[in-house]
């Protein structure tokens, strides 16, 4: 009895030894099977846990976010959500934490890039709002083609006379005070490169063939004798004289050639230049960068082709014998970056204090000061933008310039302003 008892446990010793190589690789099989699933429940916990993380420290330490590599271009920062009943019952306390926990997310700009590349290859059309896709992969920003479109050769007398005697004052008030004030009118993608727009806009028809804008706002400024650069028509006369387009394919705004040639002109329009005469080089550049290629980072592309020809200049003889650097106060929109780039390779390097104004979503109007030392070609350091240091740069320049593009000429509020500091002036 005892030899039987111990013949079957022997006998199950060794099947259960045989059985587990079995077992284990049934075990192993499984495991392998279920690791997607292991890994996609990681990969979800990790949002989870990243977006909770992002949302805690947003508001007191934003550093500390969890950021992707590769941010998105002109996505607006996320709006608080309102902690209100009135809110909440109306679900829009819901609707900002929805959309806020969105944005968050690690993932969340490579699915936009993701998106707008499927858009981008397979229907060659533009998924970022505002930025249309013409001719030859020309890019431009909707707000320039609308306003080039809707124009008709029709203006206000009145708003023409009362715009041109505010500049006029301008100019008289700045003299009367020893300082040199140049305006100067930047030019727009669409109407300087017109043959060029979508077809789907509105006027790509007749495009080439639209009314002279400009030509009453020219006039009003003889009238008045104003001194002032139409970048607009010196864009136009050098389009066919420049081996590189003076807008480049994937940019809104001119390029650092036509920056500088409209600079070149507003040296040359003053009666003696504080910063004397500027004269310029220049070459193909290495490549597109910063507002060469403004639009294309806006259109959020995994691949974005920047293989397009534009631009680079330099210093065309030597620097002038200052006895100290002169200041320029600068005011206006974006146009004047490069114009302003170029200033810096004059003789007479100036100290730049630039009054950058630019519209916001909610279309308002919102100001920066930033100042760049002499010689220095960035946007340089940001200041406050309030009345007392606008007064301040005023006193102690020596050179104002003023600008406002064609497509919102007569209609900016940089007249206005300039116009209040100047009188605020003892």
């Amino acid at each position: 009895m005892d030899k039987r008892v111990e013949k079957d446990q022997a006998d199950f010793g060794a099947s259960s030894s045989a059985s587990v190589p079995v077992v284990r690789a049934f075990l192993k099989s499984l495991t392998f099977s279920r690791l997607p699933i292991f890994g996609c429940a990681g990969f979800i916990a990790f949002l989870f846990l990243a977006n909770l993380w992002n949302f805690a420290v947003e508001r007191d330490w934003p550093k500390l976010r969890i950021r992707s590599a590769w941010p998105l271009a002109g996505v607006a920062k996320p709006k608080p959500a309102p902690w209100t009943l009135d809110a909440f019952l109306s679900g829009e306390t819901q609707k900002a934490v929805s959309a806020n926990l969105g944005r968050m997310s690690p993932v969340f700009p490579i699915s936009v890039r993701a998106k707008n590349q499927l858009v981008f290859s397979l229907f060659g059309g533009s998924a970022a709002p505002g930025v249309l896709i013409g001719r030859n992969g020309q890019l431009y920003e909707d707000i320039y083609i609308n306003e080039f479109c809707a124009r008709d050769g029709r203006f206000d007398p009145a708003r023409l006379a009362a715009w041109s005697s505010a500049l006029r004052d301008i100019q008289d008030m700045a003299q009367a005070r020893g300082k040199s004030f140049v305006y100067l009118i930047s030019p727009s993608k669409a109407a300087r490169y017109a043959e060029d727009l979508p077809k789907s806009a509105p006027c790509a028809a007749h495009a080439t063939a639209m009314p002279d804008k400009l030509a009453p706002y020219r006039a009003a400024l003889d009238e008045s004798h104003v001194r002032y650069v139409d970048g607009a028509a010196l864009m136009t006369a050098e389009k066919s004289k420049q081996p590189i387009a003076l807008f480049p394919r994937g940019g809104s705004h001119w390029n650092s050639v036509g920056g500088a040639l409209a600079m070149r002109d507003v040296t040359r329009a003053q009666p003696a230049s504080p910063v004397g005469v500027l004269d310029f080089t220049s070459a193909p550049a290495p490549e597109a960068v910063g507002t060469d290629r403004d639009l294309l980072d806006l259109l959020n592309l995994l691949w974005p082709d920047a293989s397009y020809p534009t631009a680079a200049i330099g210093r065309a003889g030597e620097k002038g014998d200052c006895a100290r650097a002169p200041r320029l106060l600068a005011l206006g929109g974006s146009f004047l970056h490069q114009a302003l780039a170029a200033a810096t390779l004059a003789p007479c390097p100036p100290q730049i204090d630039y009054w950058f104004y630019m519209r916001t979503e909610d279309n308002k109007i919102e100001l920066g000061h930033y100042r760049r030392a002499p010689g220095d070609a960035s946007n340089g350091e940001r200041l406050k933008a309030i009345p007392e240091e606008l007064d301040e740069n005023l006193a102690g320049a020596d050179f104002i310039l003023l600008e406002e593009n064609e497509a919102g000429v007569s209609t900016t509020t940089q007249v206005g302003h300039l116009v209040e500091a100047l009188r605020r002036l003892p």
